[in-house]
């Protein structure tokens, strides 16, 4: 396998100081939400229990130690989600009120559900920038509040339900109750929700209006639907679900608060990495952390970062390669890519993108054909003068390049960054996961698009659909079978595409800038 680059009786008080010294977690409360800070009193390593929270290697595990430098926690305050956001205000000012209490919904959960909750119709950027529960992102009260009801289609984009009722649910059977209800006022709950991968569709399933060249909204765009393509994967028939690679279990027996001091161990124990693969917006966070306004220090987001780098290397594809000379000259190589996740690769928002790097080199090191090389300052790949690059099952010269992505194409079939534009993908040639079919549930909500449909090899192994895989051919002219090569093969990653990032340099707000 390749590399891949770049690309959560009585109760005893005591007085102790924080292990993390970052801008401090909010504490504020509002008739729904407590803030993360509140929930770091009990569960996060310190008195009266030093044991708890501790991995056998006397590690810190606790939900709020791992879970600061996560882009959840930091949901509210990505600066590519607020200019976007505002990008799209810019170019739609009539719908503001509607794109913003959108994409509060599920960035700035905390404040946008209590101000609907209080009878508000709806919810700002003004109103999130001056409201510390929103800025807490994706936190611990929105999602162990999440009940399952309505779990299915009425919970997608972002209609999760949250009541006031004061429980907090989680994974454990008979919760010890007191404490939590005395320090916070929420009862302990067990809820099997919390295990199914249905919680994180709430949203991680996203369809977005669709407005014409008049400003009318004429449809929808399903926006991201990895828990629709994990549905029809192998992975959902095994019953692997999200948190099984996003918040891996230990069996370890872990105490899950510090207090009280005899309180025992429980297992299994989720470790809140939220892992994914966005390094891009990891280090920039990171490395912007005061303007930004994080709460975790540098020394987080480098073990997320080096997490996040692991995961994207180990866990999300493989690579395996053969070649034979085809003529005389000619140098066939056989590259099979295998997405190794329960949903597309790379799944998501669509400004991601993945593509081939193949590189031949002769006896002394010169390089006598590449395709996808790259400009690692402007992320450009080399000869992609297009934005629209088909999809190949043969590449035969420099300028093809097997690139995996999402394209959006507007209501005249126009390519199109704007995501109220999109009413269509033009292409969709990311890789579908093992198992996945053309007759399997959702598919018209997650279609291969463009060339990749007529691929006989795009998730095809032997005739039969769901390999997750997809075979491309080089067939490279001008070599000398005599001579020694050297074949060096990548699957390169970004989270943000070059140009995706550049459409946004049209709009003039203060986030863009």
């Amino acid at each position: 396998m390749k590399p891949i680059t770049n690309v959560l009786v009585c109760c005893i008080w005591f007085t102790f100081s924080l292990i993390i010294t970052a801008q401090t977690l909010p504490t504020q409360t509002s008739t729904l939400f407590s803030g993360s800070g509140n929930c770091a009193l009990c569960h996060q390593p310190g008195l009266p229990n030093t044991a708890a929270l501790l991995d056998p290697d006397g590690q810190d595990i606790s939900p709020v130690s791992l879970w600061r430098s996560s882009i959840m926690a930091n949901a509210a305050k990505d600066p590519f989600w607020q200019a976007k956001v505002t990008a799209e205000v810019a170019s739609h000012p009539f719908l503001q009120a509607v794109i913003e209490d959108k994409c509060t919904t599920c960035h700035a959960p905390l404040g946008r559900t209590e101000a609907v909750f209080n009878g508000a119709p709806g919810y700002s950027l003004t109103e999130m920038q001056n409201d510390s529960l929103a800025l807490d992102g994706v936190s611990c009260t929105l999602c162990h509040q999440i009940k399952p009801d309505n779990f299915g289609g009425g919970s997608y984009s972002g209609h999760y339900l949250v009541e006031n009722d004061r429980l907090i649910y989680g994974p454990y059977q008979n919760p010890f109750t007191m404490p939590m209800q005395l320090t916070v006022n929420y009862t302990p709950t067990f809820g099997e929700q919390m295990q199914s991968a249905a919680h994180c569709a709430t949203c991680h399933t996203l369809f977005t209006p669709t407005v014409d060249n008049s400003g009318q909204i004429v449809g929808e765009l399903p926006e991201q639907t990895p828990y629709l393509e994990w549905r029809n994967s192998r992975f959902s028939a095994e019953g692997r679900i999200c948190q099984d690679c996003h918040m891996p279990p230990i069996d370890d027996e872990v105490i899950i608060a510090n207090r009280p001091i005899w309180l025992g161990a429980r297992t299994p124990f989720w470790r809140h990495y939220f892992v994914g693969g966005d390094v891009f917006m990891l280090t920039l966070l990171r490395d912007n952390a005061a303007a930004i306004g994080v709460t975790a220090t540098a020394e987080h987001f480098d073990s997320t970062l080096a997490r996040t780098r692991r995961f994207l290397r180990n866990q999300t594809a493989g690579l395996a390669a053969d070649a034979e000379w085809l003529l005389q000259d000619t140098l066939a190589i056989k590259v099979a890519v295998t997405n190794r996740t329960g949903h597309k690769l790379p799944t998501g928002y669509p400004s991601r993108r993945m593509w081939l790097h193949l590189r031949i080199e002769d006896g002394s090191g010169q390089p006598v054909f590449e395709s996808g090389s790259w400009d690692p300052v402007s992320g450009e790949i080399a000869g992609l003068d297009s934005p629209y690059e088909p999809h190949h099952q043969v590449i035969r010269t420099a300028g093809q390049v097997q690139v995996y992505q999402a394209l959006m194409g507007d209501v005249d079939g126009n390519l199109t960054y704007t995501l109220l534009r999109g009413a269509t993908y033009l292409k969709d040639n990311r890789l579908p996961p093992e198992g996945f079919t053309t007759q399997g549930p959702f598919y018209d909500s997650t279609r291969v698009e463009g060339m990749a449909a007529q691929d006989p090899d795009f998730n095809r192994s032997a005739g039969q659909e769901g390999s997750g895989s997809d075979t491309v051919f080089y067939h490279i002219g001008g070599l000398a079978p005599g001579e020694s090569y050297r074949v060096d093969i990548r699957l390169r990653y970004q989270s943000l595409a070059p140009r995706f990032a550049a459409d946004l340099l049209q709009y003039n707000t203060p986030e863009v800038a």
